[in-house]
């Protein structure tokens, strides 16, 4: 049987629902307070080459591969070299940052710890109980704060593994394959990211309204509306809609990122790769590094070299510094060396982000009572976004699939 869908939120996680109901054959209409689609998920074509606004691929899987078949998006694999990753550890970059003795430990852990979360914990303390000072701050440390856009201690265990049990019932290898689904790698399109938003967007385009600069509509109006209302907002937006609903100590913290392309002469690290990660209180002040030409084809061109590198706010400590010269310190420190840029492109994302913490934990579940209570009354609300299933494109895709 139709339903009648409206969507609120025309970001990724909007245009992902609405494809997702529209397959169902439900009547959908999407709202979206600006006059373009695909939040901050974009790209720009500059002279260069491709400038990613946000994530620079997606993790491919067989639900993924049959939405690009019906979008009519041909999928761009990655080059062989992306399957080097650099750690850039104790002021050196290494593949393995741990010794073959830490490692054998970490294989021991994975294998038979049981996992329990502590709430009074941050991901720092609780990750060095768990897997040791060592793999914590050469490889946990480095790979969580390049995803999540901050450093550990301002992380929860709770929030980043919200999929794990966390009682102490179970190993780490039973709930990795509890959770465990096939994938086939990270992809991106012919046109980098934008490509996905602008092959969705066609796709929808006949099959369901489409309000782009819908005004802000207070939550009392929105629950008179008939049909299934689905959020999939960004918090930063959601937060003002809820209104009185939300106490102000529950408001969750977000975080600012800065992505800086670069396009040079010369590449980052000897070897092509996939990136960098960097460790904390290493000289460094990016979380991370993506080697964006040598990842896919056509991502630069005349020869250029591009680089994404992504930063916290608060690596940008005054007016007086600028974001290209923070980087190019950064830089230095690896290649030993001055290297002028060809060009170099900045994109800041303000409050969009939210932080893994426990205020983020203890606030998804408000939302699950407050969409408990609703439905007890009758109305069908819930909510979607980067905030609630899990990070990346993948988990917003099976999280707006599920639903």
């Amino acid at each position: 049987m139709s339903d009648q869908v409206h969507i609120i939120g025309g970001g990724i996680t909007g245009l992902f629902l609405a494809y997702h109901h529209t397959k169902r054959g439900d009547s959908v209409t999407l709202y979206e307070q600006s006059n373009t689609l695909g939040g901050v998920i974009g790209t720009k074509i500059v002279k260069e080459g491709l400038v990613e606004l946000a994530a620079n691929g997606v993790l491919l899987t067989d639900d993924m591969k049959s939405m690009l078949d019906d979008i009519g998006l041909t999928p761009v694999y990655p080059n062989k070299a992306a399957k080097r990753r650099y750690f850039f550890t104790n002021r050196k970059l290494s593949r393995l940052p741990i010794s073959i003795f830490t490692g054998i430990r970490l294989v021991i852990t994975v294998l038979f710890k049981k996992i329990k979360f502590n709430e009074n914990q941050n991901l720092e303390t609780w990750a060095s109980q768990i897997f040791g000072a060592s793999v914590t701050k050469n490889i946990i440390e480095p790979a969580i704060g390049g995803v999540y856009g901050t450093r550990l201690d301002s992380l929860q265990a709770e929030s980043i593994f919200s999929k794990w049990e966390g009682t102490g019932k179970k190993t780490i290898l039973q709930e990795l394959k509890k959770n465990k689904s096939k994938t086939y790698g990270t992809v991106s399109f012919p046109q980098g990211m934008g490509d996905l938003v602008s092959h969705l967007v066609r796709y929808l385009e006949p099959k369901i309204q489409i309000k782009t600069q819908f005004p802000p509509v207070q939550l009392e109006e929105i629950l008179t509306w008939k049909g299934k209302i689905r959020f999939s907002t960004s918090l930063k937006i959601l937060i003002p809609i809820l209104g009185d609903r939300i106490e102000p100590h529950e408001v969750p913290n977000l975080l600012s990122i800065t992505t800086i392309t670069r396009f040079g002469k010369n590449h980052l690290t000897k070897k092509p790769c996939f990136g960098v990660l960097f460790g904390k209180n290493e000289g460094i002040r990016a979380l991370g590094v993506l080697s964006n030409s040598d990842i896919f084809s056509g991502r630069a061109k005349d020869g250029l070299h591009s680089e994404t590198w992504i930063y916290p706010s608060v690596a940008k400590t005054g007016d007086s510094i600028t974001w290209e010269s923070i980087l190019e310190e950064d830089r230095k420190v690896i290649t030993k060396k001055d290297d002028a840029p060809t060009a170099v492109y900045v994109t800041s994302w303000n409050g969009v982000f939210p932080a893994y913490d426990r205020k983020l934990f203890l606030f998804n579940q408000k939302l699950d009572s407050l969409e408990a209570d609703w439905l007890a009354k009758g109305t069908d609300i819930r909510f979607f976004g980067n905030y609630r299933k899990g990070i990346g494109l993948r988990s917003l895709f099976e999280s707006t699939r599920g639903e």
